[in-house]
């Protein structure tokens, strides 16, 4: 497996793993039009925002990504965390989690955030693990989905 920084030429392999990872839960579906029109053009959408965003690949398949922007001064928003299913429980969205903590740390942020889908119980599990809590705010996107989200948040020293 490689991780690498995705460029804009990786954006259909990108829409593959996240349509199939939302086939993991019920009436979960990637709209990218009207919802996450930045996936076709990652490389140019998060370089331009002042972030970046990974892919792991295998035999040329990317099986997970992530990406991260900076929000408000002092704190970093984690965004589209997908491991493909048959390649989760290795650690890889621990990886990638780890190295955007030593890159807020190393900017001296003071916080990272993330927002995910109320569905996805698992990847709640991991960032209880890796010390993110889990807030009473929630927000509804109204899209094809329904979906419902919840924050977390992890404070660094």
């Amino acid at each position: 497996m490689k991780l690498k920084v995705a460029r804009n030429k990786d954006s259909d392999k990108i829409i593959k793993l996240i349509r199939k990872c939302f086939k993991d839960y019920k009436n979960c579906y990637l709209d990218v039009e009207n919802d996450s029109p930045e996936l076709k053009r990652i490389f140019t959408y998060f370089k331009s925002k002042k972030g970046k965003f990974w892919i792991y690949l295998n035999r040329d398949k990317v099986i997970g990504c992530m990406g991260y922007l900076p929000h408000q001064k002092n704190e970093i928003e984690i965004h589209k965390l997908y491991i493909d299913q048959k390649f989760r429980k290795r650690g890889l969205a621990r990886k990638l989690m780890m190295k955007v903590e030593k890159i807020a740390k190393k900017t001296q942020k003071k916080k990272i955030i993330l927002w995910t889908d109320t569905r996805f119980k698992e990847a709640h599990a991991m960032y209880k693990k890796l010390t993110y809590k889990k807030l009473a705010k929630t927000r509804k996107l109204n899209d094809i989905s329904n979906t419902t989200e919840y924050y977390f948040e992890k404070k660094l020293n």
